[in-house]
């Protein structure tokens, strides 16, 4: 299972997301062998993990032709990480995807700014991947705000992709475990941060199932 985490829009928490889901796949079991590739010239996934590595989570640092290093990994789970602003890289990594995440906050100029995403995956499907899945994800929702359904509305109408049932709400767990390299699980079991990062993990996986 090949997974993009893909926004042409600048922190919408895409690595916090890779990251999470890779640290978290790989140590929900052994069986799994999981790649993150990192795509972004800031290496943010390469340098939050590099002294917090797992026997069976891998991690790859390309920004050129991504593509092509995806096609030759042998792992069960491949998750890519990818950086703002560049069509190119999106394009290539999700042509070669099963699934597209699309994070998105709660603003209307993020919104908006997804239309660019939404046009370019849009090509990908019609033209390269008819089988990519893709699918937005709310992030960085405040909690106790009503929000939410008014964001999922105001998507749905404006464009052809569904949403997650899963949101990820603005919590410091996610800033504070990534200053040690770990996933939210690790950094505190019980924590709401953690059990919404679990069941983004399990509804992404029940896609290909």
């Amino acid at each position: 299972m090949i997974i993009t985490i893909g926004s042409q829009k600048g922190g919408a928490g895409k690595s916090t997301v890779a990251i999470n889901m890779a640290l978290m796949i790989a140590s929900s079991s052994k069986d799994y062998h999981v790649a993150l590739v990192d795509t972004d010239k800031q290496g943010s996934c390469i340098q939050t993990l590099h002294n917090n590595e797992r026997e069976n989570l891998n991690l790859y640092e390309v920004q050129n032709k991504p593509n092509r290093l995806i096609q030759e990994l042998k792992e069960d789970i491949i998750i890519i990480d990818t950086p703002p602003h560049s069509h190119e890289v999106m394009h290539l990594s999700a042509a070669v995807s099963d699934v597209v995440i699309i994070p998105i906050q709660p603003s209307p100029l993020d919104i908006r700014a997804a239309r660019e995403t939404v046009k370019a995956l849009e090509v990908i499907v019609a033209e390269v991947n008819p089988r990519l899945q893709c699918r937005f994800l709310l992030n960085r929702l405040k909690a106790g705000t009503i929000l939410a359904k008014e964001i999922r509305e105001t998507i749905l109408r404006l464009y052809p992709f569904g949403i997650l049932e899963t949101s990820l709400f603005d919590r410091q767990a996610y800033k504070q475990s990534l200053i040690t390299g770990q996933s939210v699980l690790e950094f505190d079991k019980n924590s709401m941060a953690s059990k919404e990062m679990a069941g983004l993990v399990v509804e992404i996986l029940n896609l290909m199932a």
